[in-house]
């Protein structure tokens, strides 16, 4: 009777949300390598200057003021220095510079661009039209939340009666020369469902996170904060600091603190560097050795403007640890906080949930038809 239970709630539950499960599926497998084709679409619009070398930091520091960028902004340095170069001027305000000429590239990627923000409306917010829609949003959150309930219930039907491997061995692994379309569906239905879950768990929770508000507010009230705290303010060592260098000191260029920000981080991806002001004594960068998505593989580094080393000790994210939750739940979602190895477990779940979505259906359908037929039987 409870495995009854659990399989007609099962079923209601992915013929109501199946179409939107399978659109956020389909809308998360060509998300999955986002942050990389969007980066290589950029940077394949980079055009060089015949003879030309890549421009030096300061050089590409002393365009950017000229073109309006002010002290406090940042510069985003590639290893590859052939790489595009950022300006940042806020969150959303990024502007894409010719490594060789530091001109602005507005057109670079952005068809690359436009085609995937496409596809994160239709999977954020069901939005077909350009825009953001609340009623849409509000239906993919409610499709996600009835996601979690389909792994959970699926998960108990699932399960064995028995623990006999001739049987579990069925259940987890792809099976051969079956004879019926059914068979083949129930078999890739209970072999997906099984490798999959851990990461669609994992998808499903941080997916709430953004969503909806409660579940936000639970993330922060698990480490006893409020959501909106960024941080811890500085220690008054940390501000002292700074008072330590002598005013009369000679500035070297921005290209050797580069230099020596990533001597000890020969893996290092990019660096960004926050422009100084002109007779500022010390000069931010932050070396970043993941993806851009990895705070544990960033260190910001506070340097001796007149190249004298690093002052203190290389630092790692200052937020709080409800922020760093928050900030992991944000790419466990992508993957991304793993690398692309990550992406790829993340893009595989999504096709996974594809193919659940369609077996699972195609199952449960074949299972009301037979039950009719068999009502139609007992009448006769």
């Amino acid at each position: 009777m409870m495995r009854r239970l659990f399989f007609w709630t099962h079923f209601v539950m992915g013929a109501v949300a199946g179409v939107f499960i399978l659109l956020m599926s389909v809308t998360g497998v060509l998300l999955t390598y986002e942050r990389q084709i969007i980066h290589a679409a950029e940077n394949s619009a980079v055009v060089a200057p015949e003879g030309a070398d890549p421009m030096t930091v300061d050089a590409l520091a002393d365009a950017s003021i000229a073109m309006g960028a002010e002290p406090g902004n940042t510069l985003v340095i590639s290893k590859d220095r052939t790489d595009a170069v950022t300006l940042s001027k806020g969150r959303r305000d990024n502007t894409l510079l010719n490594p060789y000429t530091a001109e602005t590239m507005p057109e670079a990627g952005e068809k690359t661009k436009a085609f995937f923000g496409r596809v994160m409306r239709i999977h954020r917010w069901l939005s077909f039209s350009g825009g953001r829609s609340e009623l849409g949003g509000a239906i993919n959150a409610a499709a996600n939340l009835i996601f979690a309930g389909l792994l959970i219930t699926g998960a108990v039907l699932w399960w064995p009666k028995t623990w006999k491997w001739a049987f579990v061995k069925t259940q987890l692994f792809f099976r051969k020369g079956l004879r019926t379309a059914q068979a083949r569906d129930y078999n890739w239905h209970h072999v997906l469902a099984a490798w999959s879950l851990l990461p669609l768990i994992a998808i499903v929770v941080s997916g709430a996170v953004f969503s909806y508000g409660w579940a936000n507010n639970l993330v922060y009230a698990a480490f006893g904060e409020s959501p909106g705290r960024n941080g811890p303010p500085a220690v008054a060592e940390q501000e002292a600091q700074p008072s330590e260098i002598p005013t009369d000191f000679t500035a070297v260029s921005l290209e050797t603190l580069l230099g020596q920000a990533t001597a000890d981080y020969k893996n290092w991806k990019r660096v960004s560097v926050i422009l100084p002001e002109p007779a500022a004594e010390t000069v931010t960068m932050t070396v970043d050795m993941g993806n851009g998505a990895q705070a544990g593989k960033k260190r910001t580094l506070t340097l001796a403007h007149d190249g004298s080393g690093v002052i203190g000790e290389p630092a790692g994210s200052d937020a709080t640890p409800a922020r760093k939750a928050r900030i992991f739940l944000r790419f466990i979602h992508t993957g991304e906080v793993y690398g692309w190895i990550g992406q790829t477990i993340a893009g595989l779940a999504s096709l996974a949930g594809v193919i659940l979505v369609y077996t699972g259906i195609s199952l449960g359908f074949r299972r009301l038809i037979r039950m009719r037929k068999q009502a139609k039987a007992k009448r006769a």
